[in-house]
């Protein structure tokens, strides 16, 4: 299999992966939990906000093309820091969540975001590592490479998961600043 298209499996990874992440976010924990008012679970909102800046960076520098030299190496880079984030995730939330816990479906949830998550890193540096040391650039994907309502739609997806993490952050800050209730 040539590595220019198997490294495309990497963008479609993150696009399926994003609304996984999305129905997370918005159901556990701004609808259903409001993780952004308890203050035990602020280091938890924490490395969701971390994950819902990086996920968006590595994705559009995907779209604009196949990272090689040092932006294969950024990528890279952010794909390992997304990984030690959802470690430092998993370990934090059990106290961040005392004592409503995490349900079943939430779990699946982040059990097949971070699989998608792994795959996606392992297929990148797969892919990429011929390029490694290559001048840097972003080579653009061949014509062909997606369907062409791929690009439109994912730009649209990525302008949507910038906007809800920025809302996440202003609950964040918002409830962060307010005074513990007695």
């Amino acid at each position: 299999m040539n590595d220019i298209v198997t490294m495309d499996l990497v963008l479609w990874l993150l696009f399926i992966a994003g609304p996984i992440g999305a129905v997370d976010v918005v159901y556990f924990h701004l609808w259903k939990f409001r993780l952004y008012k308890r203050p035990q679970s602020r280091r938890e909102e924490l490395t969701h906000l971390v994950r819902g800046a990086m996920v968006p960076a590595i994705f559009a520098v995907l779209l604009l093309g196949r990272p090689q030299g040092t932006l294969f190496w950024i990528v890279a880079a952010l794909l390992v820091i997304d990984t030690m984030n959802s470690l430092i995730d998993v370990m934090i939330e059990p106290a961040s969540r005392a004592p409503i816990g995490v349900p079943p479906a939430e779990l699946a949830i982040h059990f097949i975001g971070t699989t998608m998550m792994g795959g996606a890193l392992a297929i990148y540096l797969i892919t990429g590592w011929p390029t490694r040391n290559a001048p840097s650039a972003l080579v653009p994907w061949p014509a062909g490479t997606f369907p062409t309502w791929l690009p439109q739609m994912a730009w649209g997806a990525l302008a949507t998961g910038v906007v809800l993490v920025l809302f996440e952050a202003s609950l964040v800050v918002r409830y962060a600043r307010r005074p513990a209730a007695a």
